[in-house]
């Protein structure tokens, strides 16, 4: 009797084991697997195509919000039902790569320079689709609803494509530099008030624009509203010769810190607070990653997480404080911190 009872125990501790213990980790992708193939097309199309324009000389501002308010225009027209405006936006980030920009040098050829854009768009694609399947298995969503999530994703993807490729190349050919220091007298020190100011009025612009559109499809609100301010940004900050090219990627970069959901910033203040701190951020993070895509959004998002971290640690009891309520005087509630 006592083998008969550790028998039963032992069997049912393997069921116990098998049914918290996954069986096949791609369960969740192969279930689905249509839509995160589309994600991945989507997220590969914005990145080719972004760098598509830089090759042919527009800026980077205007070629990725140009792509994506082209992508949206033709989606609406033709009625595409698989719409995935928050893929193609994160691809149009990768595509801002710059090989020359980040390494201080020109590629060896054209078709190595394809390549490498080749190369980001399959491994920021390929992230966004692992991403988007485990998501509800990952802490905190993976930061869903905090502003500069999708240039977070094209910055890992566009500086592990652009790292490993350095690193090959010094092993081919010692005096290659890998991490070039860039001139950050541009965007330190050429009126730095002014343009964090621009990166603060982006993102405000960008909430207020994404609270007045209304759509049943997840995420076109904020991504139609970032996009369409970056891509008129773009535009008007290229009649300013000397400070409009800079001008315009600190506005970019805070349109991303715009499209934060208000569960996160809720308030217009904080929404403004956080575009002066991306462009805070910027500043100093392009002294060391200029060339990488989703450098702005990556700025976004460590601001958003930056200020999200301050609010609730400065306010213990709840970012906005909580009410109780309790009897008043017979008559009406009164409500007390």
């Amino acid at each position: 009797m006592p083998s008969l009872r550790r028998d039963d125990s032992l069997k049912r501790f393997r069921m116990n084991t098998v049914s918290i213990l996954p069986t096949d980790p791609l369960a969740p992708f192969r279930a689905d697997s249509s839509r995160h193939v589309g994600l991945f097309l989507h997220v590969f199309f914005g990145s080719v195509a972004t760098s598509a324009l830089l090759v042919a000389g527009v800026e980077a501002v205007l070629a990725s919000s140009g792509v994506t308010v082209f992508y949206l225009l033709v989606a609406f027209v033709v009625r595409f039902k698989g719409q995935q405006p928050a893929a193609v936006f994160c691809g149009t980030f990768a595509g801002m790569t710059s090989f020359f920009v980040f390494f201080n040098r020109a590629p060896s050829s054209l078709g190595f320079l394809i390549l490498i854009y080749l190369c980001v768009a399959i491994v920021t694609g390929s992230l966004y689709a692992l991403i988007m399947c485990f998501e509800h298995k990952l802490p905190k969503r993976s930061f869903s609803g905090y502003g500069g999530r999708l240039g977070a994703i094209a910055f890992i993807g566009s500086v592990s494509c652009l790292m490993i490729t350095g690193l090959l190349i010094r092993l081919i050919s010692g005096d290659f530099q890998v991490v070039v220091l860039k001139d950050s007298a541009a965007f330190s020190e050429k009126a730095p008030l002014a343009m964090i100011l621009a990166s603060a009025l982006g993102s405000f612009l960008t909430r207020v624009l994404a609270k007045n559109l209304n759509s049943t499809i997840p995420g076109l609100n904020v991504v139609l509203s970032a996009s369409v301010c970056g891509f008129v940004g773009g535009i008007i900050f290229l009649f300013l010769p000397i400070l409009g090219p800079i001008a315009s990627l600190y506005w970019y970069a805070g349109n991303f810190a715009g499209m934060s959901s208000t569960s996160i910033l809720d308030s217009h203040a904080r929404i403004l607070l956080a575009g002066a701190i991306t462009g805070v951020f910027l500043a100093r993070l392009h002294y060391y990653g200029s060339g990488v895509g989703g450098l702005l959004g990556f700025s976004a998002f460590l601001a958003v997480i930056v200020l999200k971290c301050f609010l609730r640690y400065a306010h213990p009891e709840g970012i906005d404080g909580f009410y109780e309520i309790h009897d008043g005087d017979g008559k009406s509630l009164a409500l007390t911190r």
